[in-house]
């Protein structure tokens, strides 16, 4: 399969499954089975669309298809959790900004360029790095809509929004095991760039340690609140924003000036 197939295929899977959760939002429905079916499609082609990507790219991964993989993983971790919990209004967002990403990857990959190969212990610590990102970056959107979600509880009188939404309590459930679980996940990304990463400073890789180092720090500040404390706090949730947006300026960021500036 060509990357444009796997690309058209992926996105258009991906923005129908975001308008169909939006159609069934205002008929007044929070689940449409619809909409899971074709996000379930969509997340298969955009991770075909990557190893498509990769093999076309000669291996060398760019920010479209790094942009690509992260919000499959985004993706699938709202559609695995939609069995549980009633979570299916978030696909209104995160399966059409998925497919802006995979119609991304189609204009970054380049030609193949001359690259020294990947070792196995570098894939490992690449892809626990990617799955650390994706995590992050779900705990990040969940902080944001739980702090929205508390602001308009407060208001009269409230919107279909945000009866839609999963209740309070759910989320906030969700929101504790997205920060473990991506905490966990970045301990072993950091653990394994320590280990098997050589040539520190030449590939630089010093600006994405120290703020993935950072981010590692307030997430395992956030957890250790929680278990003093109690509860999901706001500072919690501010903790979590803030490491997913230094997560994105660490990698993203950096690899966008790199290809488009550089």
């Amino acid at each position: 399969m060509s990357l444009l197939v796997s690309g058209i295929l992926a996105s258009t899977a991906l923005i129908a499954s975001g308008i169909v959760q939006l159609a069934a939002f205002k008929r007044g429905e929070a689940r449409d089975t619809g909409s899971l079916i074709l996000g379930f499609v969509g997340c298969v082609m955009a991770v075909v669309l990557v190893f498509v990507g990769l093999d076309e790219n000669g291996g060398r991964p760019t920010t479209g298809l790094m942009g690509t993989l992260l919000g499959a993983l985004l993706l699938l971790i709202v559609l695995v959790s939609s069995f549980k919990h009633p979570v299916n209004t978030l696909l209104i967002g995160v399966a059409p900004l998925t497919g802006a990403l995979t119609l991304m990857t189609i204009m970054t990959v380049h030609a193949p360029t001359q690259m020294k190969p990947i070792t196995f212990e570098t894939g490992l610590h690449v892809g626990t790095s990617i799955i650390a990102y994706g995590a992050v970056a779900y705990a990040g959107t969940l902080a944001i809509l739980l702090s929205w979600q508390h602001s308009k509880l407060k208001e009269r009188p409230i919107t279909n929004l945000i009866v839609a939404l999963p209740p309070l309590d759910a989320m906030e459930h969700l929101f504790l095991r997205t920060v473990q679980t991506a905490w966990i996940i970045l301990t072993t990304a950091l653990i394994t760039g320590l280990i098997y990463v050589e040539d520190f400073w030449g590939q630089q890789l010093a600006h994405k340690t120290v703020l993935s180092v950072v981010a590692w720090l307030g997430m395992a500040l956030a957890l250790w609140q929680h278990l003093t404390e109690g509860g999901v706090t706001r500072t919690m949730r501010k903790i979590a924003i803030g490491a997913a947006a230094l997560l994105c300026i660490g990698y993203l960021g950096s690899k966008a000036i790199l290809e488009f500036i550089l």
